[in-house]
């Protein structure tokens, strides 16, 4: 499985770097589906032998890569996500995200709830 966000850099005049995403997502808020940990840091070129992650700049939507998802294969997780294939899937995700504006590193915990995915193979 694999997951991908398009996301808008809300800071005027400063460059953001997501550096590392990390994200469990639950069906009706207590059945584990997956887990994305993603470090941007490792994937992206490298400028003067350091990666700051991925550059969002300012005002403009980013696509970011298709990200890994570790599915929790349990049969009641596994069955809700093979029933929803081709379809959408009402999904509580808690995340947290490590990014840096500038030179100050911010560290940002979200919980959505409710969240409609799409479901493709």
């Amino acid at each position: 499985m694999s997951a991908e966000a398009t996301v808008v850099n809300p800071v005027s005049g400063a460059s953001v770097w997501i550096q590392t995403i990390d994200a469990i997502g639950y069906y009706e808020n207590d059945i584990p589906l997956g887990v994305l940990e993603y470090d941007f840091t490792d994937k992206q070129p490298r400028r003067q032998g350091q990666s700051n992650g991925l550059l969002l700049p300012y005002n403009q939507a980013i696509t970011t890569p298709r990200l890994p998802i570790t599915a929790n294969e349990t049969s009641i997780g596994w069955d809700v996500v093979r029933r929803a294939i081709g379809g959408t899937l009402d999904v509580s995700v808690f995340t947290n995200i490590q990014m840096q504006v500038g030179n100050a590193p911010l560290n940002f915990t979200i919980m959505g709830r409710n969240a409609p995915v799409k479901i493709r193979l």
